[in-house]
């Protein structure tokens, strides 16, 4: 009879219940995993950085966007409050104060391209107003008069207010950037696109809009045509002239009233 112990020593065998185990090797982590996670650690890193500089950069930005903003504001009160003094002292001696005539027009287009001559589809073309109820604003002189004039069975045109300029710069503004029509959602957007003229938020949009400043045509034409909606309550006669109860020619300070409608 064979005996077990006889056989086999029992401090070779395992442990009763648990398997034997065998240790592997380690073996190093490839050249490629190493690079890659290296540079992951670098890309994050870098993305943290980047995320708070530009938080303090919008930050810096805001404050400034917000100051240049108060100025601007009693720049217009002190303005009107002028104005309505010379008019006062004007009416005190008797006399009527003549305003200085306006420096900047608002030019909406109303009518397509039937029957519009080949001079007058050039002016149009001119003033980029290419399709019904696109809208420009343009520095008045004389020949921008006779330009307008030329046109004006296929406009409506006058002065705009503060708030007119201000309402379709922020709600139906948009960009001319790499060709493409942006819409404006942020100040950076416009320091971006006007470094070289020191414009950095909307409120200079609207400051160089409105007072026709130095850099109006650097504005202007970095901005894409505004795109106003159909008048709301419809026109009432496209082919009648505004003094005869129509719709189109010089409206003066009355187009804001009708740009109200549109914006």
């Amino acid at each position: 009879m064979v005996v077990f112990h006889d056989l086999f020593d029992a401090h070779s065998l395992p442990h009763a219940g648990y398997p034997e185990v065998f240790t592997m090797p380690a073996v190093p982590a490839p050249e490629s995993a190493i690079k890659r996670a290296a540079f992951k650690q670098q890309q994050t890193e870098s993305f943290k950085k980047a995320v708070v500089a530009n938080k303090a950069a919008k930050a810096a930005l805001k404050k400034i966007a917000y100051s240049r903003g108060r100025k601007y504001s009693r720049e217009y009160r002190g303005a009107e409050k002028k104005l309505v003094t010379l008019r006062r002292q004007a009416t005190s001696h008797g006399n009527y104060y003549l305003e200085a005539k306006p420096k900047v027009a608002v030019v909406t287009r109303i009518r397509g391209i039937a029957k519009v001559n080949p001079k007058q589809r050039k002016i149009l073309l001119l003033l980029r107003l290419r399709q019904i109820f696109n809208t420009v604003f343009v520095k008045m002189n004389k020949p921008m008069e006779n330009m307008l004039r030329a046109v004006e069975p296929y406009i409506a045109y006058g002065y705009p207010s503060l708030a007119t300029v201000r309402a379709m710069v922020y709600k139906r503004g948009y960009l001319k950037i790499n060709g493409q029509r942006v819409k404006i959602t942020d100040n950076q957007m416009i320091k971006d696109k006007y470094n070289n003229a020191d414009i950095v938020c909307a409120e200079d949009i609207v400051n160089q809009i409105y007072t026709c400043g130095k850099h109006f045509r650097t504005v202007t034409h970095g901005m894409w045509t505004f795109k106003l909606a159909p008048p709301a309550g419809g026109m009432r006669q496209k082919r009648r002239h505004f003094v005869e109860g129509g719709d189109f020619g010089n409206r003066d300070t009355l187009i804001n009233r009708f740009l109200a409608r549109m914006i």
